[in-house]
């Protein structure tokens, strides 16, 4: 630049026709400093226009009248005539004067800030909605160029996405160059792993979400380059991620980047530690060191310094991140470990690719089916695989339960192991004790059902309450809800079985110690049938209540949960009671409710309660002591009436 006015006067009609000029060769050709200074705030002036391109005089004239009223005004007191839907409330801390109003916003609070620039909520007076306005710090003006936030501003301005936050416009007012963009109110993900870690689940929605921003950053040609939980937004409004700050974000290919350490070093990739470029493969590494992050609170590669940090890589130093939780899904630890792997073309080749290996992980919020897709049918195959596994399930829980009550009773009636109950007479008792059961498990499922149906009715009383109990639900800590669950159903089970129904089990053990002196054993004959059967009731309430929720809403407290392999737990605690409930129901059946055979032997009546071979174990409940007594089958003095009894029931059935 030759210094004389038509150069000049050609260079201002340059700027105003939106032409390209080559700054840096104009200022290493200018003559003197002045005229550097010169060429310096054109160029200013040029970032400007290019970005916010409008009638600026016509604007900053209105602006400047607002200014000028507020100015004068104070607070508490704005004119009648002030611009519709201005908040009342400028920045804390400061007066109405320009340093709370810049441009058409007026400042409410300071949100965040970084090395160079500060973000504040704003109030769009001319749209009359809530904006975030990014300031270059008064401070740092002097060794920083205006043109850095406008830069970042239009690396904004190519990508439209909606877990990408919009740019809207920038500006310069008051000798202060800024932009706005969409306010995002909620917390960032740092905020959030600050309270727990998330679930894997979760953190799979996050990285499936910052991927398709990703996906959309690059294909407007930009690298990010700054990847991390403090640039990745939750929005309170549904918990939509946003990816945010795009201050160290550069075109892709571009040959200023290399050698640039831009960004956190914990997540930048080793070949950026090394000198290399920036690219695709190093912004998927910082998704892969996000994630991590996400659920184990830590980073694979930690160091005190960057060159501590390099040295660490170099050497190989990294935690797995199975080591820092082995609760996780093999499929999303081996994602991690693709994303950050030491070899950029070992990486995922595309946020998209990675997106859709993350696909298949179960995230948060899971998607409602349609209804108007079938759901498939399955194969001949399966339906006989399932099948089969129930039938072989409910065997084995017959057994069990069979087992269960014989060993009770043969406690309680001191009988030897020589009288115990073969393979069959146990099938045969748990069939008795797993009928009720199934009964009255179907009823609870019948009831369930109808109040499933009657919360599907809008405006009804079931829905209102069923929603209120699932957010509130959604709103308590998933490990200690699971917790309450288990001890309420613990403590419950206390409750049924040694304060409501206390005199039935304190006549069984009192049965175990066969007093001499009579006692009254009428709650075990059929007499009381009706507690017993109160007992099965509310028994097997409380266990399909508790298997229902082990079923149902456990996975979704995992899903939720910092710790899903706590829950977990708690989950395999809550079938542990359920089954607590059914064997406590269940094991006295064989004394209460099974009849036996009558026989007559030495002139006295007796019922069989065991056989081995052609022995018979005789037991006399109506004597005192309630002696048992080992009588051979072909006895002179034994013979079988024919009839049966229950066991503390004197009436004979035939």
């Amino acid at each position: 630049m030759s210094g004389h006015s038509d150069d000049l006067d050609q260079l201002l009609e340059l700027i105003a026709d939106g032409g390209s000029v080559d700054w840096d060769e104009l200022e290493r050709a200018a003559p003197d400093e002045a005229t550097r200074q010169r060429i310096r705030q054109l160029r200013l002036i040029a970032e400007v226009a290019e970005v916010h391109r409008s009638h600026i005089d016509d604007v900053t004239l209105a602006q400047d009248d607002i200014v000028t009223d507020h100015a004068t005004t104070p607070i508490g007191c704005w004119p009648a005539g002030h611009p519709i839907g201005v908040p009342r409330t400028p920045v804390q801390g400061t007066s109405p004067t320009r340093e709370a109003v810049w441009g058409h916003l007026l400042l409410v609070r300071k949100i965040g800030e970084g090395a160079f620039g500060e973000v504040f909520q704003a109030h769009d007076t001319w749209l009359d909605h809530p904006v975030a306005l990014k300031l270059l710090k008064r401070e740092v003006e002097d060794r920083v160029s205006p043109s850095l936030i406008l830069h970042e501003a239009r690396k904004l301005a190519r990508v439209r996405h909606s877990n990408v936050v919009t740019v809207h416009g920038a500006d310069r007012h008051d000798s202060r160059v800024g932009f706005w963009m969409d306010y995002i109110d909620g917390d960032t993900l740092a905020a959030r792993v600050a309270k727990g870690r998330l679930s894997p689940g979760e953190a799979v929605y996050v990285g499936q979400e910052v991927c398709k921003a990703l996906s959309a950053v690059h294909q407007a040609k930009l690298i990010h380059r700054d990847v991390k939980a403090q640039n990745v937004m939750r929005t309170s409004d549904g918990g939509r991620i946003i990816l945010m700050d795009f201050g160290a974000g550069e075109l892709v290919n571009d040959p200023s980047l290399g050698g640039r350490q831009h960004g956190t070093p914990l997540y930048l990739a080793p070949e950026l530690l090394r000198g290399g470029d920036a690219s695709v493969q190093s912004d998927i590494y910082a998704v892969g060191v996000l994630l991590y992050h996400l659920v184990s609170g830590r980073y694979p590669v930690e160091a005190s310094s960057p060159s501590a940090l390099l040295d660490a890589h170099d050497q190989g130093v990294r935690r797995r991140l199975r080591d820092e939780r082995s609760d996780l899904p093999r499929s999303f630890i081996e994602i991690v470990e693709h994303a950050i792997h030491q070899d950029p073309a070992r990486r995922f080749v595309s946020a998209g690719e990675m997106e859709d290996k993350l696909s298949g992980e179960p995230s948060r919020p899971l998607p409602r089916p349609s209804r108007n897709v079938r759901p498939e049918r399955l194969t001949a195959r399966q339906y006989i695989g399932r099948g089969a596994t129930f039938v072989v399930g409910l065997v084995a829980f017959t057994l069990v339960l069979g087992f269960i009550t014989t060993r009770f009773f043969d406690q309680i009636l001191h009988v030897n192991s020589e009288f115990a109950r073969g393979f069959v007479d146990t099938f045969v008792v748990g069939t008795h004790a797993v009928v009720p059961i199934i009964f009255f498990g179907l009823l609870g499922a019948a009831a369930i059902g109808a109040l499933a149906a009657l919360r599907l009715l809008p405006g009804t009383f079931v829905q209102t309450t069923w929603n209120w109990l699932i957010a509130r639900a959604d709103s308590w800590d998933p490990v200690a809800t699971a917790a309450g669950i288990v001890l309420a159903g613990a403590a419950s089970w206390f409750v049924v079985n040694f304060l409501v129904f206390a005199g039935l089990f304190e006549a069984l053990f009192a049965l175990e110690d066969t007093p001499s002196t009579p006692m009254d054993l009428s709650i075990l004959g059929s007499a009381s049938h009706g507690l017993h059967l109160n007992h099965y009731y509310v028994s097997t309430g409380l266990s399909l209540f508790l298997v229902l929720a082990a079923w149902r809403l456990f996975p979704r407290l995992e899903r939720r949960a910092a710790s899903p392999s706590a829950v977990r737990v708690w989950k395999w605690g809550a079938v542990a009671v359920a089954f607590l409930l059914v064997a406590t129901a269940t094991a006295p059946r064989a004394i209460i409710w099974e009849e036996y055979p009558v026989v007559m032997f030495e002139g006295r009546a007796g019922l069989v309660i065991g056989t081995a071979g052609d022995d018979r174990l005789v037991y006399a409940p109506d004597e005192p002591g309630r002696p048992r007594t080992r009588v051979r089958k072909d006895a002179n003095d034994f013979h079988e009436t024919g009839e049966a009894r229950l066991l503390f029931d004197g009436e004979r059935r035939r």
